[in-house]
């Protein structure tokens, strides 16, 4: 097997190389691309994870292909996953088929690496006395194991790190420092374990004030739903405040199982949608079906967003990053 994905990677390298060429673009260090997916959702006896795998097979198969912002989808620096690993988490092998699918090494089905978040459905069950369920635990491990430079905050549950100039990072559910209600019922299990402390403190000393791009994750949305039912006005102005003098030029979430791009006070911010379209029994359905990711491509100051999905690209759209030249919030260039 080896042999062959040396081979296909060898392939996408020169595919790059004459479609740089071709473009008369230069590549650089700082000129790279990665995908995102959000809520696998692991859950074996509810719907398996068909759908899941034919969608890793197509993101294992992309690059080389035409990307539709111009030249071709380059090999990724990584998959960001965006929290929801599983979807009951008191079932071991979900997490077990979820660790065979995803490798932060980039061992698993999914042959690039994993930069994964946790969701609500991998949270709460922590055993008397541990302030982690297992999950959590391993989650921990995980980011312990990898190889590539990263920030951490003291528990290694929080994690910052670079892609050329651009500055990425993971925040898991949300950015605060407590535990916030879930449909106004107490949820102690809804736990940021102050990630915004880790942000501000990051930003400052990672970013400072270079003026370069930054992207923030996390799993929980900023408009309807995601954003009424899981988190207060109060941490989304401490948000606010927190990322205001940083050039941030795109915020990704899951938790919605859809795609969809909208602004929040004037930052891009883009929901990644699952792998995995479940299956409906009252539809006579039995398996999942494939979803849709989103590419994601930084050349020179300029990013690239496109959404794939159904065997065919849908909307994309592209903005400077170069905070002197282009204003948060300003509207940029999209195509259906």
């Amino acid at each position: 097997m080896k042999p062959a994905v040396s081979l296909l990677q060898s392939i996408v390298l020169i595919s790059g190389v004459i479609c740089g060429l071709v473009l008369g673009v230069e590549r650089t260090a700082n000129d790279f691309t990665f995908f995102v997916i959000g809520d696998p959702q692991v859950n074996l006896a509810k719907w398996g994870t068909v759908g899941t795998e034919a969608t890793i097979d197509v993101m294992n198969q992309l690059p080389g292909r035409p990307f539709p912002a111009g030249g071709v989808v380059e090999e990724p620096r990584g998959v960001l996953v965006l929290g929801d690993l599983v979807d009951d988490y008191r079932n071991p092998a979900n997490w077990q088929r979820y660790q065979e699918l995803f490798d932060v090494q980039g061992r698993g089905r999914l042959r690039y690496k994993v930069f994964e978040l946790l969701g609500n459905h991998d949270l709460g069950g922590a055993p008397a006395g541990d302030e982690f369920n297992p999950i959590q635990r391993e989650f921990i491990e995980r980011s312990k194991s990898r190889t590539d430079p990263f920030r951490y905050d003291s528990q290694s549950y929080h994690y910052s790190w670079d892609w050329g100039r651009v500055h990425f990072v993971n925040l898991s559910v949300f950015p605060g420092n407590d535990p916030r209600p879930v449909y106004d019922r107490e949820a102690p299990w809804n736990d940021p374990r102050r990630s915004l402390d880790f942000l501000r403190a990051d930003l400052a000393d990672r970013v400072g004030d270079s003026g370069r791009p930054v992207v923030l994750c996390w799993h929980y949305g900023l408009e309807g739903w995601g954003l009424e039912k899981w988190w207060t006005t109060q941490d989304l102005e401490n948000l606010k405040q927190t990322i205001q003098p940083y050039n941030v030029v795109l915020i990704l979430h899951g938790h919605e199982h859809a795609y969809r791009r909208y602004e929040w006070e004037g930052y891009d911010v883009v929901m990644a949608p699952a792998p995995q379209v479940d299956p409906v029994e009252t539809r006579g359905e039995k398996e999942g079906r494939p979803k849709g990711f989103v590419v994601i491509r930084f050349t020179g100051n300029r990013m690239d967003v496109a959404h794939w999905t159904a065997g065919n690209w849908r909307e994309h759209w592209s903005k400077s990053v170069d905070r002197s030249s282009e204003p948060v919030g300003q509207k940029q260039e999209a195509h259906e």
